[in-house]
């Protein structure tokens, strides 16, 4: 507004000059007056349009359009991922144990060995389970979860004493299965390959859950500890938060107050 306004007066100077004519100034301080409304003008003019601006852009105090996203803070997502790339990954378990015959899986920890008795009628999932432990895919992870006296679980890939990735509590071996067996109630130190997603019909390819109390546990039961159950009851109570803030109806610890995590230092799976 002001430079059309400058740019007029120039445009009359040069007409008046090319004509002869000359206009009569007036007289102080009635031209001092006169500028300053001018001035006064312009700013006025300038103010409402930076408000008006302001009003139209989108996210920026307009009550109509677009508004702005809300800022989120990255490191307080839970990973939704699954499995990142770099972790050892298949398709599928190869056939690995003959399920018609007893087998004891060593589970070797930084604490003492854990014996589990192989079940033959979940002989899908505890293939998958002699499979993984022969291609040393459990070696290095954690028991990322512990809730005394109800449950124990480990078996994710991301969750790896190395933390080269951040625990998700939902990686896998790059395939889940068909849940075996029909009932949801699991007695103590059951070994039970928990549901994908709550009521349905797919299990974990490779987490596993150690039933520290009777109670329900919904997946395929692959086999009973059945020897180092001391070290199951000495771990203390682990819940992450998985990126999450805690809450009163979300009471889990951050990275800082986390305890140490039984580690698994190897997993052998023989005749028993």
């Amino acid at each position: 507004m002001a430079k059309r306004q400058r740019r007029r007066r120039r445009l009359s100077g040069r007409a008046a000059g090319d004509t002869g004519e000359h206009k009569a100034k007036l007289p102080f301080p009635v031209n001092l007056i006169w500028n300053s409304k001018i001035l006064y003008v312009i700013f006025i003019m300038a103010m409402i349009g930076g408000l008006a601006a302001v009003g139209l852009s989108p996210g920026l105090g307009s009550t109509g359009g677009s508004t702005p996203a809300e800022i989120v803070d990255e490191e307080e997502l839970p990973d939704v991922e699954g499995t990142p790339e770099g972790l050892l990954t298949f398709s599928a378990p190869e056939k690995t144990i003959d399920v018609t015959k007893g087998y004891n899986a060593v589970i070797t920890t930084d604490a003492g060995d854990i014996v589990v008795a192989l079940n033959p009628d979940a002989p899908v999932a505890a293939n998958s389970f002699a499979f993984l432990a022969g291609q040393n895919f459990y070696d290095g992870l954690e028991f990322f979860w512990v809730l005394p006296e109800f449950d124990a679980q480990a078996g994710d890939p991301t969750c790896a004493s190395s933390s080269e990735f951040s625990c998700s509590g939902t990686g896998s071996p790059g395939y889940d299965l068909p849940k075996e067996g029909g009932s949801a109630t699991a007695s103590q130190w059951a070994v039970i390959a928990p549901l994908t997603i709550s009521g349905g019909d797919r299990v974990h390819g490779s987490q596993f859950v150690i039933a520290l109390a009777n109670g329900e546990l919904e997946g395929s039961i692959i086999g009973e500890v059945i020897e180092g159950q001391y070290i199951l009851e000495a771990l203390p109570q682990r819940v992450p938060c998985f990126g999450s803030l805690p809450s009163e109806s979300n009471p889990c610890q951050t990275d800082g107050e986390l305890p140490d995590a039984l580690t698994i230092v190897d997993i052998v799976v023989q005749p028993a």
